[in-house]
């Protein structure tokens, strides 16, 4: 069910938004997304990352799929595409990794404003 149309377009709604030079992690992303319907919420809580993985896997070539990090703030290798590209990509844009490999993510997460959220459809309008 996380793999359905919709949900992969919203996935990749938010990933296109993110600025050169920022990122958001897999959680990050999958909260901003409301469970699809008929989706147990507690169940959905426990995976919703992982949904956003296995949409992130299925992307197109033109989404900047190297701003999305896990939840650590480190890399996670992705089908086809090596850690050490996605690296580069990331410092090409300012991105600078600690000697640990890990980004600032107090730093660099980017969040949509509640505007922006909102005229998406992924924030209740009573919000």
């Amino acid at each position: 069910m996380g793999r359905d149309r919709r949900y992969r377009e919203r996935v990749y709604q938010i990933v296109r938004a993110i600025p050169p030079g920022r990122v958001m992690t897999y959680g990050g992303i999958a909260a901003l997304i409301p469970p699809p319907r008929g989706t147990d919420w507690t169940g959905y809580v426990r995976v919703r990352a992982r949904w956003v993985g296995y949409s992130m896997a299925e992307c197109p070539d033109d989404l900047p799929w190297h701003r999305v990090v896990n939840a650590q703030g480190r890399i996670s290798p992705r089908p086809g595409l090596s850690a050490r590209l996605q690296r580069a990509v990331l410092r090409e844009e300012g991105v600078r990794f600690d000697r640990n490999g890990r980004l600032d993510l107090d730093r660099l997460f980017w969040r949509p404003s509640r505007r922006w959220l909102r005229a998406r459809g992924l924030l209740d309008p009573a919000a």
